[in-house]
């Protein structure tokens, strides 16, 4: 509380002496009822009692008028700029808790004169519902406050990027915190009138459906404070575990995106958002239920008709329930992960983001794709193991097959031992020989196994010092060559002066050529038939 360390002290010591009087007059009360004191006798010295006990406090609250007067407008900024009630409450509240103190001496002395029966307890209570008003009052600002901002019924992000963003932020603030102050005006009358009703029962007066009035507004203020702090427990863990998995970024990192610029997520940040959703759904349902129950509705029909209507939304809706009982298992098994790239049903993508029903796959290229699970079928997950990455070179058919090998050899230690390439190496770079001889060139395959979404920069490091150490070294990629058998009795010189030798080599080339396109169809036929292919290799 604002308040100083003098007032505090002051206020701990009138607390710990108000309540020691309190105990030691309850307990002579009780000596001198086992004593045979008779009840004319012990209700007079409980009036005394009672009297002395409302001096002091009088006392006490008139001492510390003025520190809970300062507290009360250090507390209420806002609200004493707005208006002057503030101030005035502040001025008159020792008054105004003096005359309460009057009107419960003066309910005491009335049902002792006339010998009217009260509930037990009923002065100690009475002086009890100014402290239990502050605290249900205080419990009311702080789920008002939380249900606002849970709700988001003024959100900095729904801002038009048109606007003036500190203006519109200041604006909805505003309109934020007066939304506050009216709700709260509203939930403090209704706590008043609750315990205003409460209070007259205690003395022997029952106002007309005071007493249910009165048990709903404690029963909906207590299960919403307790529905709220489990909420903040639950949302603050899983935001922790959330921040827990989520990867920092890396500045000045070249970020390669030829499978989409989804980061890779850990599997904390996957379900939990999912779980977050479905205790806050659990919640509303529960905490709505028990509201209606307590402000007397009767709920066993709205239970029943929920169930009812589940079971033809089940029937009627048999895709949606094939949806979410699908993404339920896919999540439970870990198929996959928010960041990595996947294919399945058709699509392929980098997961974006999942929902209650589809995941969002962004493809490589750019596009977004929503795929309902059931539609998903066999998952092929990328992103789980190394990538075997392969590709051939090509030489002439007198290079030195060692030499080339053990150069190549040499590139992938350097490469393995090299500080940006090393740690997404899981095989080095290395040579599997000589794969195939075709008409005008020796193949030559090169393999390396690397963590996923890394390969694609590894082989074009590959590539670029491959072909410098072969440089070094004198060795130098095969060109496509064509051989021209010129007829017998013609000379090379009269057939090149005719344009004979240009013809047979272009119609010669374009055989090549074809064939060359067929072999590799056949070859992207072969790889469509066996299973998916990884994008950009």
């Amino acid at each position: 509380m604002p308040v100083s360390d003098s007032a505090a002290a002051r206020t701990r010591w009138a607390i710990v002496f108000l309540t020691s009087y309190t105990v030691i007059a309850l307990a002579f009360l009780a000596l001198a009822r086992e004593v045979g004191l008779q009840d004319g006798s012990l209700s007079l010295l409980g009036m005394f009692l009672a009297t002395v006990l409302l001096l002091l406090v009088a006392g006490v609250v008139f001492i510390n008028r003025k520190p809970v007067a300062e507290a009360i407008l250090s507390g209420c900024e806002e609200d004493r700029a707005e208006s002057w009630v503030v101030q005035m409450f502040a001025s008159l509240w020792h008054v105004l808790v003096l005359c309460y103190l009057f009107m419960v001496w003066f309910f005491m002395l009335f049902q002792n004169v006339q010998g009217r029966e009260q509930e037990r307890g009923a002065f100690l209570f009475s002086l009890l519902l100014i402290p239990a008003f502050l605290i249900m009052n205080w419990l009311a600002k702080w789920v008002i406050r939380s249900v606002v901002h849970t709700m988001r019924i003024y959100d900095p992000s729904s801002i038009p990027d048109d606007e003036n963003l500190a203006t519109a932020i200041a604006e909805q603030e505003t309109k934020k915190r007066l939304l506050i102050r009216r709700i709260q005006r509203g939930a403090r009358i209704l706590i008043l009138a609750a315990l205003g009703a409460w209070g007259l029962r205690l003395w022997g007066y029952r106002l007309p459906y005071a007493a249910e009035i009165t048990g709903a507004v404690f029963d909906s203020l207590v299960t919403l404070v307790l529905a709220l702090m489990f909420w903040r427990l639950a949302s603050g863990y899983i935001e922790r575990k959330i921040k827990e998995a989520t990867p920092e970024e890396e500045e000045n990192k070249e970020e390669d995106d030829e499978w989409g610029a989804a980061a890779n997520r850990g599997r904390s940040y996957t379900l939990l958002p999912m779980v977050r959703k479905f205790i806050g759904t659990v919640l509303v349902v529960m905490v709505t239920l028990i509201v209606l129950s307590s402000i007397g509705v009767d709920i066993g029909p709205l239970l029943a008709g929920a169930g009812v209507l589940g079971l033809a939304i089940g029937f009627g809706a048999q895709k949606l329930v094939a949806d979410v009982f699908s993404g339920f298992f896919y999540l439970l098994d870990d198929a996959f992960r928010v960041g990595e790239y996947m294919e399945a049903g058709g699509v392929s993508g980098a997961v974006e983001a999942i929902t209650l029903r589809n995941v969002m796959l962004r493809h490589h290229r750019g596009m977004l794709q929503i795929v309902p699970y059931s539609e998903l079928g066999a998952i092929t997950n990328f992103m789980r193991g190394g990538i075997v990455v392969k590709f051939n070179l090509e030489f002439p058919y007198d290079s030195d097959i060692d030499k080339i090998r053990k150069i190549i050899k040499r590139v992938g230690q350097a490469m393995l031992q090299d500080p940006e390439f090393g740690e997404d190496f899981i095989q080095p770079v290395k040579s599997q020989g000589v794969r195939e001889i075709t008409s005008s060139v020796m193949v030559i395959r090169v393999k390396f196994t690397a963590k996923p979404g890394t390969h694609f920069v590894i082989r074009r490091e590959a590539y670029r010092r491959i072909t410098e150490a072969l440089a070094a070294k004198g060795i130098h990629y095969a060109h496509r060559k064509v051989i021209v058998e010129l007829p017998e009795g013609v000379e090379p010189s009269a057939a090149e002066k005719s344009g004979q030798i240009k013809e047979l080599g272009a119609a010669a080339g374009l055989a090549a050529i074809e064939e060359e396109e067929a072999k590799k169809a056949a070859a992207s036929g072969d790889k469509g038939r066996s299973g998916p292919t990884i994008p950009g290799m």
